[in-house]
């Protein structure tokens, strides 16, 4: 943005002060760059090459392809090493690889800086593909979303529904539990969670979705297939949103957006 910034001033007839102000400020860009690449190729790339394993390298390969390159990636690495992530590793940094340090990095590490002694699983905590919780982490978090979760297995029977942080469009008691998911809804509607509910298990669906009102609420139910890592069918999970203010007041909401 800055070097767009400085051809836009240098665009038509420019003053000799001008000039000599662009080019003041092109040398202090050039500075800037040339310093940071000195520091990435004398001192981070060093340091990270001495201090990261090979399986902290597969974690890195294998998390980078997720978000994507600058430039296109040619081959494939197959590292030896099962990939670790952050929370896997030992914080101690040996002495072989302190000898590989650069001068900066060698002194900090050598002066007796306490790694942050931090375990992320604990005892007792579920393992989940993407982090751990606790038994207790896990009811907080249903009662913090401003969202209706409702599980049913694969033999069509609720197991689990939550109660959020906003007032309930649908009222449920733990009477719910153990019956049939068809038979949680009125009657006129039992035909059309059947076919839902079939479809998703079938797989001709992942999730299907409908718009409601419920008193002056303007509500989206999402009913979506839950699957194993091998496309199992595990039961179907209702979420469900009130979208009133959404709806009702799209300028006020829109007015609440905030550019991240």
């Amino acid at each position: 943005m800055r070097l767009r910034a400085l051809a836009k001033r240098s665009e038509g007839e420019s003053t000799v002060e001008e000039v000599k102000s662009i080019a003041k400020e092109v040398l202090e860009l050039a500075r800037s760059i040339s310093e940071l690449i000195y520091r990435e190729n004398k001192i981070l790339f060093p340091a990270v090459f001495a201090l990261f394993s090979e399986g902290e390298w597969a974690a890195i390969a294998e998390e980078a392809g997720k978000i994507g390159y600058l430039a296109k990636a040619e081959g494939e690495w197959k590292p030896e090493s099962k990939p670790l992530l952050p929370y896997e590793i030992d914080p101690r940094i040996s002495g072989e690889a302190v000898e590989k340090l650069p001068v900066e990095f060698r002194e900090m590490a050598l002066s007796g800086v306490q790694p942050y002694n931090y375990s992320l699983q604990r005892e007792g905590d579920m393992e989940l593909d993407t982090g751990f919780l606790s038994a207790s982490e896990v009811k907080g978090l249903f009662r913090a979303l401003p969202i209706e979760v409702t599980f049913a297995d694969a033999n069509d029977r609720v197991r689990f529904y939550s109660t959020g942080a906003e007032a309930p469009v649908f009222i449920r008691t733990r009477t719910v539990l153990g019956r049939n998911i068809l038979y949680c809804h009125p009657q006129r509607l039992e035909k059309i969670v059947k076919e839902n509910i079939d479809a998703l298990k079938r797989g001709e669906a992942s999730d299907r979705v409908f718009w409601t009102r419920i008193g002056d609420r303007i509500v989206r139910v999402t009913i979506s297939a839950v699957r194993d890592k091998d496309g199992g069918y595990l039961g179907a999970v209702e979420v469900v949103e009130d979208f009133t203010e959404i709806l009702e007041n799209p300028g006020d909401v829109l007015k609440k957006v905030v550019v991240l």
